[in-house]
């Protein structure tokens, strides 16, 4: 399968770069600095480019299968529109090149929450507050569109090993879990760009 690969830089991102060409696939990582990727193999093609100019974009998906964007803001102590303008840039190249798939790792903000809404917009701590609003703007652009997307939704994501136990629910958040290691975010995320389970619907995973 041939997959784009958006944010390939950051923790899972670069992860699931390192996942996907292991596993056979065909990776494009459009990144803006080369050097910060540290892959080489194959059947990796690492595209430098910047997402303001949509016609590198369009270049790097060009003929793919399905993309996936792993982008987030570095700092989000201050209103922020990265994830937004990323995924409209993205969308807006998809819909050009005749890609349809989209798999994007969002937060547990974006899944439902009981009382109406998403869950962001309940007693969401002050300092996740631009981050959410970032990545609520991705989801409403993703809603809006015609193609096909799922969104990942994590909740707290440190860094460690990837352990392949993990518990995931569509449009939910499993019960009991607060955390889930970014690399195992990396592995289910593959599993749904890769796989046909996943249609149009919010997935929350957590750490078994």
């Amino acid at each position: 399968m041939r997959l784009t690969v958006f944010g390939a830089t950051g923790r899972v991102g670069h992860t699931l770069v390192h996942d996907a060409v292991g596993q056979g696939h065909e990776v494009t990582a459009y990144v803006r600095d080369p050097k910060r990727l540290g892959i080489k193999h194959g059947k990796l093609l690492v595209k430098k480019g910047s997402l303001e100019d949509g016609t590198t974009v369009a270049e790097a998906l060009r003929g793919s299968d399905v993309v996936v964007s792993a982008i987030g803001a570095r700092d989000a102590t201050h209103p922020v529109s990265v994830v937004t303008h990323a995924t409209r840039a993205i969308l807006a190249a998809m819909k050009a090149e005749g890609v349809q798939r989209l798999v994007s790792v969002g937060a547990a903000g974006l899944l439902p929450h009981a009382a109406g809404g998403l869950t962001g917009e309940h007693g969401l701590p002050p300092f996740l507050r631009h981050a959410f609003e970032d990545h609520r703007g991705a989801l409403q652009a993703l809603q809006e569109s015609e193609l096909d997307w799922v969104v990942v939704c994590p909740p707290v994501m440190p860094s460690g090993l990837k352990t392949g136990k993990y518990r995931v629910a569509v449009e939910a958040l499993p019960t009991g879990g607060r955390q889930v290691y970014a690399e195992d975010v990396a592995d289910f995320t593959l599993k749904v760009a890769t796989g046909t389970e996943y249609h149009r619907v919010r997935v929350g995973i957590v750490g078994d």
